[in-house]
């Protein structure tokens, strides 16, 4: 396969290995880092103990998320190298994005909604589960964006492959 200059290999290739660090960084935090720290909490907050495996959990789910939207974007990078992403197969991938972005946030919700209604923790952790609320909402809504601008794109490619 010969890569036209519009496919930038060396930028796939460098944004790939960061994702693959990105990965390993994140397996690394949901095994060893996630367990520790709420370990740590339920041992400095006792009354707060029964609510280490129920937030550890969320967490875990929240990295979960995370881990196949960087797995989708890996495909979607495929495809842009091989040429092939105004095809109906981007679509997959993208919606996965969409849908991870949107748990992950219904999950940040959850935990404001919890943390609100229990009065848990400072009130910096309220106000980073809002920003974090918007954020992922933010990014949901542009993602809707660019697989509406990819669906049009994708009708472009085919109109012209059709005139070819």
């Amino acid at each position: 396969m010969t890569s036209t200059p519009q496919t930038h290999p060396t930028a796939i290739r460098t944004l790939k290995a960061l994702m693959a660090l990105l990965l390993a960084i994140a397996a690394a935090i949901q095994i060893w880092l996630l367990p520790a720290i709420s370990a740590g909490f339920a041992a400095d907050a006792p009354e707060f103990a029964y609510l280490r495996i129920p937030y550890l959990i969320v967490c875990e789910l929240l990295m979960v998320g995370f881990d196949a939207a960087l797995i989708a974007i890996w495909r979607l990078l495929s495809l842009v190298a091989s040429s092939s992403v105004f095809s109906h197969t981007a679509f997959r991938w993208v919606g996965l994005i969409i849908g991870c972005i949107g748990f992950d946030t219904v999950l940040v919700i959850g935990l404001l909604a919890h943390n609100l209604i229990a009065s848990l923790g400072p009130p910096i952790l309220v106000i980073a589960l809002i920003i974090l609320t918007v954020v992922g909402i933010a990014l949901t809504l542009l993602m809707v964006v660019m697989r509406g601008l990819l669906a049009a794109a994708t009708a472009q490619h085919e109109e012209l492959e059709a005139v070819i």
